[in-house]
């Protein structure tokens, strides 16, 4: 179709002012999203009106289902069905929607007709709207082959395109909108623009240039404005005298023969001689007594042969004094023409509106915009009792539909309403009266066993009275006609399955039956109820369902569905209490468990306080942060495992595509001499984490990271607690991580906390003797320098031989001329006596150089020293 929904409700609700008003205001910017709710498809926008510096707001719920769409403005207008703050906020809605920016639902785009937003050929625009891979090969078909191109007038193109030894058409046009409304029968549900359409697109674009359909636009209008000024029109001959060029597409035009001058603008100017007025003859009103008045009535008109079998048409006369009957004649309304409405009362003259916008032109109209042959349809001739495609006939119905609603409701209890029928001239005394009933009617069938056929009945009921369809005592689906009532389906959808039972009945062969139960009387009963005869039913049974969870994501939102499976048949808990399950040429009918049902809706709603219920599903709603709360997914997770109900859906997940197993922790902890050393696995089952996906995630404050799988991988409450810090402070992308230090802490936490499936620190004794600091092993220094060092340089000679024995380094902090130097030059002087060789380095100021050479000469002789110190020592 042309027009998406939103935009169908504009036009099929908003009066022509209504219309023009909301598209300015779109257009000059006055529209503002405030607030968005994808669970609930809620949308609100704050509108400043054209004409006043006013805001309204606009509340626009379930807006993804053209059925139950509603709109409300803030504003006091309520002459029509729609204001213009409601027709602006939905062109804007709907352009959103088209720009992807409110994480629009899957889209299958149907290639019979959509619709391209671009003024010119543009093949940015046109990349946007096909796939890479369909604009490549569009552009490799053209190398070799093209289109054949068998229209192009009018802004329309029509072509066909051999692809595969199979000729697909293609049509091209703009649309009333100055964009392209483009056609073709080539299967592509998955973007606007197929191949054919493309190829065409290129083909243009690479002959004629971006502003090739405004070259075929009519610009007669245009072009004899131009010419006018020289005297001349496109009736006149032409040729060598003027020429018309074209630059981005609009007309330009060049004089070829210098004869020919400008009129006098004067001349152009003059007025027209006045046409004389027609005299309209002054016809009194006859008096009209008091309780009398002009009413408005309505006839049905049945001796209407082309779809949907009846016209709705208008008369007028004066009432009597209760307003209950008509006296005297009754004049027909041409609702074509002007209607002067002052002498009906309100509801009589919103009446007036309410039934031209049931007449043809404006179903002419909607189809226009709508069908396939969008902008076509009025030039298109139907013969007499020509049948109209499924497709067009649906559209009509979905026109129609909305407005007999509200008709219906409105005219339940006016008198003033006739039928006409039996092929009857449109005469007053033809006229019957019939009466309007608000209750809309809903069919269902009875499946029987004749002799060698299976038959169908369809059937509704009145005041609890089953009445056949073939009751109807007029000739269309779209009204049942009995005992001078007029009812309305409830459906639309219940228009279009009626029109295949002829008098009121369907006939299928014995032989077809199998394959017709499954393809015709199994999706009927989804939606109606279907009786069968005994004869029919193998077995009526209940069972205990299977239960399985869907999980689907809206939003912020992730939606638990829960499926039952009888049979391998699927429900949800608001299908039928009944299911049908073909069983070869017969049925079985299975009763449902509705307390099994039940009693799981209630167990699953019971793992999280926060579940929510979104209007008129049966599923659960959980905001996302709360599913990854607590552990909550886990924990779900296994309650399913234990209730042995699977979860499926995953993979059709975008931003909840958890994965189901928990993180599997290995980190090897080992020590160098200034830092600690950690090896770090993480997996989720077969998928393995990098520490930089993970301070990523913590980073961002994040429960998840991603897999290379797709998915993502949950990182539970208790492991962020544990490990958190860990990775915040150590240092490294892939497997291992880096610890200095001065992160001790970290460790000693790690420690105290360690799972030895986890958790595998290869300094246990070191680690020991750390946290047993007091406990360092006592040693005698040197004999030399026994009665030297004092006591608190001993216990510095102590803590450098404890450093040594851990493998850590450390640092010997002490004032200014305590004698830090002779505290590491025993130290030194006991390592070698007790290994036997010893190799250091000191690194010290210039100043400090010859301090250090007389320390070792006067405390530690036995040490051989060399300095390498000045601009001359060598690099080796």
């Amino acid at each position: 179709m042309a027009l998406p929904h939103l935009i169908k409700y504009v036009y099929t609700n908003g009066t022509d002012e209504v219309i023009r008003r909301g598209k300015k205001i779109h257009a000059i910017g006055y529209v503002e999203l405030i607030e968005y709710d994808e669970l609930f498809e809620s949308v609100t926008f704050r509108i400043k009106d054209d004409s006043y510096a006013t805001y309204y707001k606009v509340f626009v719920q379930k807006f993804r289902d053209a059925k139950s769409l509603s709109v409300r403005c803030s504003c006091p207008y309520n002459l029509g069905d729609i204001c213009r703050h409601e027709a602006a906020a939905l062109i804007q809605l709907q352009e959103l929607l088209d720009r992807n920016m409110l994480k629009a639902e899957e889209v299958h785009y149907n290639q019979s007709h959509t619709v391209i937003k671009m003024k010119a050929i543009d093949l940015k625009t046109i990349r946007l709207l096909c796939s890479p891979e369909v604009y490549e090969e569009a552009g490799k078909y053209l190398q070799s082959k093209k289109a054949v191109i068998e229209l192009a007038a009018d802004e329309t193109v029509k072509a066909k395109v051999n692809i595969d030894g199979e000729q697909y058409p293609v049509l091209i046009r703009k649309n009333e909108e100055r964009n392209f409304d483009t056609s073709s029968t080539y299967p592509d549900a998955g973007h606007p623009l197929c191949l054919p359409k493309v190829i065409l697109f290129l083909q243009l674009f690479q002959t004629y240039g971006p502003y090739y359909f405004d070259t075929i636009r009519n610009w007669d209008k245009e072009k004899n404005k131009l010419l006018e000024a020289y005297g001349y029109s496109l009736s006149d001959d032409i040729d060598g005298k003027f020429e018309f060029t074209y630059k981005e597409g609009k007309p330009f035009l060049r004089l070829l023969d210098a004869n020919i001058k400008r009129v006098n603008p004067n001349f152009l100017s003059r007025s027209k001689p006045a046409v004389e007025k027609e005299m309209i003859a002054e016809v009194m009103e006859p008096e009209i007594r008091a309780g009398a008045a002009q009413r408005l009535g309505i006839v049905f008109n049945f001796n209407h042969s082309s779809y949907p079998g009846f016209l709705l048409e208008a008369i007028s006369g004066e009432s009597n004094d209760q307003q209950t009957a008509y006296v005297g004649k009754i004049e027909k309304l041409e609702l074509t023409k002007f209607v002067n409405t002052e002498k009906f009362n309100e509801p009589d003259r919103q009446l007036v509106y309410a039934i031209r916008k049931i007449q043809e032109q404006e179903v002419n109209k909607y189809l226009n915009r709508n069908s396939p042959f969008s902008g076509m349809w009025e030039n298109i001739i139907h013969a007499e009792g020509e049948e109209l495609p499924d497709d067009t006939k649906a559209l009509i119905i979905e026109y129609l539909h909305p407005k007999f609603r509200k008709l219906f409701a409105e005219l339940n209890e006016n008198p003033f309403i006739f039928f006409l029928n039996g092929h009857k001239p449109f005469k007053t005394t033809n006229l019957e009266s019939v009466n309007i009933s608000s209750d809309s009617l809903t069919p269902f069938f009875r499946v029987s066993l004749q002799k060698n056929q299976i038959e169908i009945k369809c059937f509704t009921r009145i005041t609890g009275q089953s009445i056949e369809l073939g009751l109807n005592k007029c000739n269309s689906n779209v009204l049942f006609f009995h005992n001078s009532n007029l009812y309305l389906w409830n459906r639309p959808e219940d228009i279009a399955v009626l029109s295949a039972f002829k008098d009121g009945k369907l006939l299928i062969p014995k032989t077809e039956w199998p394959a017709q139960l499954r393809k015709t009387i199994i999706p009927l009963q989804k939606e109606y109820h279907v009786e069968f005869d005994s004869e029919l039913v193998k077995e009526i049974k209940s069972g205990d369902p299977e239960r399985k969870i869907l999980l689907q994501e809206k939003g912020d939102y992730l939606l638990f569905q829960p499926i039952f499976t009888y049979k391998g048949f699927e429900t949800t808990a608001a299908g039928k209490d009944e299911l049908v399950v073909p069983d070869g040429d017969k049925v079985l009918l299975i009763q449902r468990n509705k307390e099994k049902e039940s009693d799981f809706l209630n167990q699953l709603q019971s793992l999280h306080s926060q579940f929510i219920q979104p209007q008129g599903s049966t599923g659960l709603a959980l905001r996302g942060t709360d599913v990854l709360k607590n552990n909550w997914f886990f924990l779900f997770m296994d309650a399913m495992q234990d209730m042995k109900v699977a979860v499926h859906g995953f993979d059709a997940l975008k931003n909840f595509r958890f994965n189901t197993s928990r993180p599997q922790t290995k980190i090897h902890i080992s020590s160098s001499t200034d830092w600690f050393d950690a090896r770090v696995d993480i997996l989720f089952g077969d998928q393995k984490v990098t520490i930089a996906d993970v301070k990523k995630a913590l980073a961002n404050k994040q429960q998840f990271v991603p897999l290379n799988d797709g998915t993502l991988g949950v990182l539970p409450d208790e492991w962020v607690k544990r490990y958190a810090l860990l990775f915040r402070v150590g240092e490294g992308k892939s497997n291992d991580l880096r610890l200095s230090r001065y992160h001790l802490s970290v460790i000693d936490e790690l420690y105290e906390n360690r799972n030895e499936e986890e958790l595998i620190i290869h300094l246990e004794k070191k680690y020991e003797q750390l946290k047993e600091f007091k406990k360092i092993k006592e040693i005698d220094p040197p004999v030399h320098l026994a009665n030297i060092l004092r006591p608190y340089q001993v216990h510095g000679f102590h803590w450098l031989n404890y450093l040594h024995e851990v493998n850590w380094g450390g640092i010997l902090a002490d004032d200014m001329g305590l004698g830090k130097t002779i505290q590491a030059l025993s130290f030194l002087h006991h390592f070698k006596y007790h290994y036997g060789k010893l190799r250091a380095l000191v690194v010290c100021p210039t100043t400090l150089i010859f301090n250090w050479e007389n320390e070792i000469k006067k405390f530690a002789p036995e040490l051989t020293n060399m300095i390498h110190h000045g601009g001359e020592r060598l690099r080796n």
